[in-house]
C-alpha cells in the first residue's frame, strides 16, 4: 500500500466515505483541468454582429428554452485527460448509460480522442451520437463530473455531483458499475460499423466454428508496445518470457483439439511467432494503446475491436499470466468473453 492510499484509508475511517470521495473527485477535476474551457455566457454578452456572436446568441436561446427537456449525461473522451484503454472506455460508457437509464437522463457519447467512435461502433438501440456544436461550455448550463476510483460507491458519488440547475453533465469515467450486466448495456448501445463487420466476417471465415481464444498482455516487457513508462525486460528475460508464452499455446495445441485458436496480444513480436504455430489465427493490424497514440485514423485501432468481438464469439477464452515476469492481468478478454457469455479462465504459471 502506498503512503497516499494509507492516508485515504485513515481518512475514510475518520471522516466517512462520502466526504473523502467528494474531496478526491473535486481534486481530480481540478488536477485534470476539466473546467478550464467552461465560461459564463448570457445573451447580453454577444451583442456584436459576427458569426460567432450569432451562434452564441442562438445557443443561449436554445439553452434557455431547454428547461422542459430531460437533462443529459454525456460520456466524454475528448482528450482532456487520459481516458484509459479500450476495455476501460467500453465499460465506462456502458456503466454511464446504465446510470442514465436509472436516473431518467438522456445519454450521449462524445468520443473524439483519438478518433470518432462511430466509425467503428455504431448506435444500436440508442442514438448516442452528439455533435460538438450540441455540447455546451456555458458553465451555467453544463458541468464536468468525474469518476475514477473503483474502491468507492461510484453511483452515489455521481448522484451527488448532479443538480437541478444544469442541463448537461459531462462525465469523465472508466469505472465499472455494471456487475454482471455489461453485455446487456453494451448491446443496447453498440453494433459493429460496416468496416468492423467486414473484418469480423473475414476472420470468422478463417477461424471456423468452435474456435477458442487465448489472450496475452505484455505491456512493454518485450520492448515493442508503447504504454506509460513501462520498462522492457533485458534481452534474456524477453526471450524467456516469449518462450514461456509460446509454450502455453503449444500445450493448448497438444490437447489434441484440431479447432483453430485465436491468439490476441499487444506485442507484435509475440504475435509474429505465435502465428507460425499450427491452427493459430491472429488479427492483422497495429498493436497500439488507444491512450498513447495520436493517430485520428479509426482503422488504426480496428485490430483491438476485431479481437474483442471475436473473443465474444469463441467457445472458450483464456488469459495467460506469468507470475515471474508479472504480466498484466488484463480485463480485455474477461469483458469480451462476458459479452458473449463465453467461459473464461486465467492460466497462471
Amino acid at each position: 500500500m502506498t503512503p497516499k492510499e494509507a492516508v485515504i484509508r485513515i481518512a475514510r475511517h475518520v471522516l466517512g466515505e462520502e466526504r473523502v470521495h467528494d474531496h478526491l473527485i473535486k481534486r481530480g477535476i481540478k488536477l485534470r483541468h476539466l473546467r478550464d474551457d467552461y465560461i459564463e455566457k448570457s445573451e447580453s454578452d454577444f451583442n456584436g454582429k459576427s458569426r460567432e456572436a450569432d451562434e452564441n446568441r442562438e445557443e443561449c436561446r436554445q439553452l434557455e428554452d431547454s428547461s422542459n427537456k430531460r437533462q443529459v449525461l454525456i460520456y466524454m473522451a475528448d482528450g482532456k485527460w487520459m481516458h484509459g484503454g479500450l476495455t476501460d472506455r467500453l465499460r465506462g460508457m456502458a456503466s454511464a448509460y446504465k446510470f442514465a437509464t436509472e436516473h431518467n437522463l438522456d445519454f450521449k457519447i462524445y468520443h473524439t480522442s483519438p478518433f470518432l467512435l462511430q466509425e467503428i461502433l455504431e448506435p444500436n438501440k440508442v442514438n448516442w451520437i452528439i455533435d460538438e456544436k450540441q455540447i455546451s461550455k456555458n458553465c451555467s448550463v453544463a458541468k464536468p463530473v468525474l469518476l475514477y476510483r473503483e474502491d468507492f460507491n461510484n453511483d452515489s458519488a455521481l448522484e451527488r455531483q448532479l443538480d437541478k440547475t444544469h442541463q448537461q453533465f459531462h462525465l469523465y469515467s472508466c469505472v465499472d458499475t455494471l456487475g454482471e450486466k455489461f453485455a446487456e448495456y453494451f448491446n443496447d448501445l453498440f453494433k459493429p460499423s460496416e468496416v468492423l463487420a467486414q473484418e469480423l466476417i473475414h476472420y470468422e471465415s478463417l477461424l471456423g466454428t468452435n474456435y477458442s481464444a487465448f489472450s496475452f498482455r505484455f505491456q512493454n516487457k518485450l520492448g515493442d508496445f508503447k504504454e506509460f513508462t513501462f520498462n522492457e525486460l533485458p534481452s534474456a528475460g524477453k526471450q524467456k518470457l516469449l518462450n514461456a508464452a509460446l509454450n502455453a499455446i503449444k500445450r493448448e495445441i497438444a490437447t489434441g483439439c484440431q479447432n483453430k485458436i485465436l491468439v490476441t496480444a499487444d506485442s507484435p513480436t509475440f504475435l509474429a511467432e505465435a502465428e507460425k504455430l499450427p491452427n493459430v489465427v491472429t488479427v492483422k493490424g497495429k498493436s497500439i494503446h488507444i491512450d498513447f497514440n495520436s493517430s485520428k485514423k479509426a482503422t488504426d485501432y480496428l485490430k483491438a475491436f476485431t479481437e474483442f468481438f471475436l473473443i465474444s464469439k469463441a467457445s472458450s477464452a483464456k488469459l495467460y499470466r506469468n507470475r515471474k515476469y508479472k504480466t498484466y492481468p488484463s480485463n480485455f478478454p474477461k469483458y469480451a468473453a462476458s459479452l458473449g457469455n463465453v467461459p473464461y479462465e486465467i492460466i497462471e504459471e
